[in-house]
């Protein structure tokens, strides 16, 4: 039970260590694009970089917490952004986020450690357009949980803090974190 109650007061903070402030939330100043439209640009700020971090969290792998990993922005067009994540494992996932019309689609592209895909692939949500210029949430799409029963309740949370200098990966269920990645900025 206290494990329970641990995991949830942790989503709660990370989830506010995320969070943007009112002028955030409102469309940007600099260019008033929206919301999703200004965290693409954002994100594309990173294209090229290597962004070094650590395992904070891993539900299904426990044991690598505390393991570092990496962020590598590979791929930045208008539509499109392509993040490769290296961590201790032989699987490779690569996070795709793509701007469709008005919405934000977040995919996992997971591979196995000879590049086939992996047994789950392709999975993720579309943003739920409360987020900002600097994070997003992507509750889980029927594409994703129809894969694994039980997964209805996934949210993933791409969060970028210029002022803390990091970027965060989290993946949560019930409000109870799963997953937590997090990697410091570069100085641009």
């Amino acid at each position: 039970m206290t494990t329970k109650y641990f995991g949830i007061l942790a989503a709660i903070f990370f989830l506010l260590s995320c969070s943007g402030t009112p002028r955030e939330q409102e469309k940007t100043k600099e260019n008033d694009a929206p919301a999703m439209e200004s965290f693409m640009t954002n994100l594309s700020l990173y294209c090229g970089e290597t962004l070094a971090g650590e395992v904070f969290a891993d539900h299904q792998r426990p044991e690598l917490a505390g393991s570092p990993m990496e962020f590598i922005f590979e791929k930045c067009t208008e539509n499109e952004v392509r993040i490769r994540t290296r961590f201790p494992s032989e699987e490779q996932v690569i996070i795709i986020l793509t701007l469709i019309n008005d919405e934000l689609l977040l995919k996992h592209d997971v591979r196995d450690a000879n590049l086939a895909p992996g047994q789950f692939t392709m999975y993720g949500g579309f943003s739920d357009q409360r987020g900002s210029s600097h994070s997003q949430i992507f509750p889980v799409h029927n594409f994703g949980g129809d894969m694994w029963p039980g997964y209805e309740n996934y949210s993933w949370e791409i969060c970028i803090d210029e002022e803390k200098g990091s970027f965060e990966y989290i993946e949560t269920a019930e409000n109870i974190i799963k997953k937590h990645f997090k990697a410091t900025l570069p100085s641009l």
